[in-house]
């Protein structure tokens, strides 16, 4: 079987990270990975794309042609496809129509997780840049992580990379050269002597630059979980984030372990100068605009750092006691000196041993139209096997009337299955409101609202609000043993 997994340019261009043994017993063993992209036609005719697979040189390795019908949804199976045994390196999707563009990787051999598997998914790019960031990035024995750089021009790339640490120090550098299409990927477990990563450093963040456009991707790998995101660039950056799905949630209060929790990274993408933020809690359903609590902290120059619902990370555990034991809703982070901050959301569910990770929103990446690539509903012999869920927000200045918002699941052909709207929604979306639709439980509605989708639903979403509302959403898929978040992505 062909061991990999996927970045993507429209040009689409996803990193496809393979993911080999433990190299190290003091780290998690990632296990092996079999990468697959999920792709949704964002236009009104018919796409017809191409997917070149690229190995780390930059050579063809194999090409696939596709059709999509109009806001259909397909699947591309790296181990079907015309590739050589233990396959790795990166893709690029070429399309007629815009694409939206999921990477959904699948880690078998895990020995310390549900089922020996776990699961990760990140967004392919049609948006690389000349200099990327990775805000998530560790070295430990609890967590450890593997990321990826993707040249995705067909010319040389010099690219310079830089590691910094959790306080702001710069540890190294290197400045690896990339042929056309051609990736390097960078594992934690044993980095480069030019990285300067010791066995001290903990966690950090890396940055890549170049004068060609690059794409990238990470994935974490926890002795139970794994999570995946990918590259930041310019368009992720914003004086203000949004993280639309956050949690610290206990079934009953006196559990030992939290049921969901959350954290965020904030990468500060200024070199020089310190980012003073603001991050700010919001409770879901609540309209006061009030937050139920705020953080202020600095994030240091070209470095980053976290806040954990659950341990705190850069703060004090005891700072999130506010939210009590029982919370969900969203995050609102402001750089308070102007520079520019991006970042990175991570859900954990806590009892059951998954985790995801998604971009943190920024409003570059709000949209009156949002496509969801990867939605499912499957029961399988009365068990539940795969489901999925959306939290969106609306990141905008005035408030969406539920009435001018429609969220349409559509199959694998692009047929509409199931519609939303009006009094079928949770309610209107006030600035900075959130609200969760699950295809299992219901989330906001009742699960039965859900039942039209029927045990076998594969498919998509499209979600449509007013013109020139500014909607971001974040998407969970959900299996019996794993699970996986990523960005819900604009028009």
């Amino acid at each position: 079987m062909k061991k990999l997994s996927l970045i993507t340019t429209l040009v689409i261009a996803m990193a496809l990270l393979l993911i080999g043994s433990v190299a190290a017993q003091t780290f998690p063993d990632a296990g092996t990975a079999v990468t697959n992209a999920v792709l949704q036609n964002q236009g009104t005719t018919v796409a017809t794309v191409v997917v070149t697979y690229y190995d780390n040189a930059g050579t063809v390795q194999g090409t696939e042609n596709k059709t999509i019908q109009p806001r259909a949804v397909i699947e591309v199976k790296s181990d079907a496809a015309p590739l050589p045994s233990g396959f790795q390196g990166a893709a690029v999707v070429s399309s007629d129509q815009p694409l939206a563009s999921v990477v959904s990787i699948k880690n078998d051999n895990v020995a310390g997780s549900a089922g020996n598997t776990t699961q990760a998914a990140y967004n392919g790019t049609s948006n690389p840049d000349t200099t990327i960031s990775f805000p998530s990035v560790w070295r430990f024995s609890g967590i450890v992580s593997r990321v990826t750089i993707q040249n995705t021009e067909s010319t040389t790339a010099s690219v310079t990379v830089k590691f910094a640490d959790r306080d702001g120090n710069a540890l190294g550098t290197c400045t690896p050269s990339l042929n056309g299409f051609g990736s390097i990927t960078y594992d934690m477990r044993t980095p480069p002597t030019c990285a300067g990563w010791g066995d001290a450093v903990a966690d950090g963040s890396i940055t890549a630059t170049s004068a060609n456009l690059l794409a990238g991707a990470s994935t974490a790998a926890w002795s139970n979980r794994a999570g995946g995101y990918q590259a930041l660039t310019s368009v992720d950056a914003g004086t203000v984030l949004y993280a639309p799905s956050h949690f610290r949630f206990k079934a009953n209060a006196s559990d030992a372990e939290y049921t969901l929790f959350s954290a965020i990274n904030i990468q500060n993408t200024d070199p020089v100068n310190a980012a003073p933020i603001k991050a700010e809690y919001f409770t879901r359903g609540d309209t006061s605009g009030v937050p139920v609590k705020t953080i202020n902290i600095t994030v240091p120059a070209g470095s980053a750092i976290g806040l954990n619902t659950k341990n705190g990370a850069s703060v004090a555990a005891s700072a999130f006691n506010a939210l009590g034991t029982s919370w969900d809703g969203s995050v609102k982070i402001t750089s308070l000196n102007s520079i520019p901050i991006v970042g990175t959301g991570i859900t954990t569910w806590g009892t059951s041993g998954y985790a995801g990770m998604y971009t943190l929103a920024s409003a570059s990446t709000a949209s009156d139209t949002i496509f969801v690539p990867a939605q499912y509903r499957r029961v399988v012999s009365g068990s539940w096997a795969q489901w999925s869920a959306i939290n969106l927000q609306n990141i905008g200045g005035s408030t969406v009337a539920a009435a001018n918002l429609t969220v349409t699941y559509v199959d694998t052909n692009g047929n509409t299955v199931a519609t939303f709207t009006g009094a079928n929604l949770p309610g209107s979306l006030a600035t900075g409101a959130a609200f969760g639709l699950n295809t299992r439980n219901g989330g906001d509605l009742s699960s039965s609202s859900f039942n039209g989708l029927g045990q076998s639903f594969i498919g998509g979403i499209l979600i449509e609000g007013p013109p020139g509302s500014q909607l971001v959403a974040v998407a969970n898929i959900i299996y019996s043993n794993r699970a996986s978040v990523y960005n819900g992505v604009g028009q």
